[in-house]
């Protein structure tokens, strides 16, 4: 093996993979520096999600001739002297390596102007060699087009993802510029069409209201600020009636930097433990002021993430304040708002939005009432019987046969016998070896699971006579449309209604009573989580999460009143099921009370 050097072009591609991976990376690096030359109108405008046009437009400063041709010379920078300024950075770009980078892998042209300059400057640069210059007529700032990133490296062009998706993430990054700095003006268009229009606002407030829904703006509570051993924590959160399916609604930034940080999402999810239900998340803008001494902004080449000298106190500040803030917003809602009368009752003031989630009163839920058979209940049942005519009860109707496996091995015969239902969610059977308890939820999930799973592509529908639409943001429903085959798949048509809705015009008929709203913004937020993977693994884990949240909402539930040929037809499909002692989310579908057990327990035996 001999060393040799690679060629100047060769080395700067090659470095330019750990500034650029996609055209986030590129939006990021720009903007800031439009915010790093006091721009105070910013104009972002994408084609093709960023992966063939890029152009930022601002009203800057500008730059001189002499500083547009070096910018994109590796380690020119402006915003250091020496390498012991470095802790004490407080401007975004400072390495001097993101335009080298870019134009390292992309056609790149700049358009500048000065203040009090007659003309402008324009340079056309390729592959770090400026190919062009010339005087053109241009406002005061600067204008960076950035075409057909990768152009020149398939190899890495091939793994940038969908349209949607890297639209997805500009959008969330533009956002987070947008919440960073509510008093300048920003604007994004996509293939030439205005998405957002962002004036400046007063407060952080006003900003959320331009960016994001309704439901979200109405939530929005302002973070009761904290100020404590130097570190300043402000922002924004939702109320415990707003919440999430995925944690792309966390914003995290250090003295106006954007961060990734693991340890700060935990601090808000901590301040918000007992209040959303599990798996759901709050939206919030957390801005944090610190010492540039405790924290190192220089640990990433893209500067996303950061570390601190103190992460332990920064996540008691960030919990404190969140907690705070929930505790004033509850305080609010129970005071009353006159004198308390006698025969006054106020409401609660907390509302779930699962209503089978509540923390603070004691879970009620209406049953499904069934006639419960008068007969007597101590009937024996041989889970091995083969079933003779199909009860079709309301919540175990499948209209495909129970599913079957030849390679089931055969288990010895044994005689059950049906003891009852507890608490509306257990079944409990006599068993030889003691008492077997069945989690009526569980068993039939996995039963749904397994049977949805075989009858893949093959499900039957109901034509809906109205149509029911779902409204979604524009980013998330440009998200969800590449991946509508999925729901297909599952037997949900849906197409799309304008720019905000999906209309779906057909359901599988064990999904009438399925809450699809729900169902596309879980789909939602697992497309973003998982968008990462590899597409075959991809479209894996996502087709698995439908059929798993499929079958949990098609389930009995816990506080269902199930007769007794439903128990019995629930437990023989359950016997001829795979993978029967869990459910696809890994709890336990049943649980054996031993006689040995018992007995000692009324101290039959010692």
């Amino acid at each position: 093996m001999s060393i040799r050097f690679l060629s100047p072009e060769d080395a700067q591609k090659v470095a330019a993979g750990e500034v650029v991976e996609r055209p986030a990376n590129i939006v990021k690096e720009l903007i800031e520096n439009s915010i790093d030359a006091h721009a105070t109108h910013i104009e972002l405008s994408v084609a093709n999600g960023g992966k063939t046009h890029i152009r930022i437009t601002d009203n800057g400063t500008g730059m001189s001739e002499a500083d547009a041709r070096l910018c994109f010379e590796r380690h020119a920078t402006s915003k250091l002297f020496t390498f012991n300024d470095l802790p004490t950075v407080s401007t975004f770009g400072f390495r001097g390596e993101a335009l080298a980078s870019v134009c390292g892998v992309a056609k790149v042209t700049l358009t500048t102007k000065q203040q009090g300059e007659i003309e402008g400057l324009q340079l056309t640069i390729q592959e770090g060699k400026i190919l062009s210059s010339k005087t053109v007529a241009a406002p005061v700032g600067t204008t960076f087009i950035v075409d057909d990133l990768f152009y020149n490296i398939p190899a890495r062009k091939k793994f940038l993802k969908t349209t949607a998706t890297e639209w997805n993430q500009i959008v969330a990054l533009f956002k987070a510029f947008c919440l960073t700095y509510p008093s300048l003006h920003f604007v994004l268009l996509h293939d030439n069409t205005q998405v957002y229009n962002c004036p400046p606002v007063t407060t952080l407030h006003d900003r959320v209201g331009q960016l994001f829904d309704p439901a979200l703006s109405a939530s929005a509570l302002t973070l009761s600020s904290t100020e404590d051993k130097g570190i300043s924590v402000t922002g924004v959160t939702t109320n415990p009636h707003y919440s999430r399916y995925d944690r792309g609604g966390l914003y995290f930034f250090v003295n106006k930097r954007l961060v990734k940080n693991y340890q700060l999402a935990r601090a808000v999810l901590k301040g918000f433990c007992n209040v959303l239900p599990a798996n759901k998340y709050p939206f919030a803008v957390i801005h944090l002021e610190i010492d540039p001494l405790t924290v190192d902004v220089n640990i990433h080449p893209k500067k996303e993430e950061v570390l601190f000298l103190h992460p332990h106190i920064i996540e008691q500040a960030i919990t404190k304040a969140i907690t705070t803030t929930l505790e004033q917003y509850m305080s609010q809602r129970l005071a009353p708002a006159h004198k308390p009368n006698p025969l006054y009752v106020s409401e609660p003031f907390f509302t779930p939005n699962n209503p089978g989630f509540d923390p603070f009163f004691e879970r009620s839920i209406t049953p499904h009432s069934y006639n419960f058979p008068t007969e007597p209940i101590a009937k024996t049942f041989y889970l091995q019987e083969p079933p003779s005519e199909t009860h079709q009860h309301p919540l175990l109707e499948i209209p495909k046969e129970p599913f079957q496996d030849e390679n089931l091995h055969a288990v010895e015969e044994v005689s059950y016998r049906i003891i009852g239902q507890l608490h509306k969610t257990y079944l409990l059977l006599e068993h030889k070896d003691g008492m077997l308890v069945i989690d009526q939820h569980a068993a039939h999930e996995r039963i749904l699971y397994e049977r949805f799973g075989k009858n893949f592509g093959k499900t039957e529908t109901i034509q809906l006579l109205f149509p029911l639409i779902i409204t979604l943001s524009p980013s998330d429903l440009a998200i969800l449309i590449p991946y509508a085959s999925l729901l297909h798949e599952q037997g949900i048509q849906c197409e799309q209604f304008g720019e905000e809705q999906l209309r779906i015009t057909a359901v599988p008929v064990y999904a009438k009573q399925i809450p699809l709203q729900e169902l596309v913004q879980e789909l939602v937020g697992w497309i973003k989580e998982n968008d990462s993977q590899p597409a075959a693994d991809f479209f894996k884990t996502l087709t698995e999460k439908m059929r798993a949240q499929l079958a949990c909402k098609a389930a009995v539930k816990a506080g269902d009143v199930l007769t007794m040929d439903a128990m019995e037809q629930l437990l023989r499909d359950l016997q001829t099921t795979e993978r029967r002692f869990s459910c696809p989310h890994g709890r336990p579908t049943q649980w054996l009370v031993s006689t040995h057990e018992i007995e000692k327990k009324f101290k039959r035996i010692a």
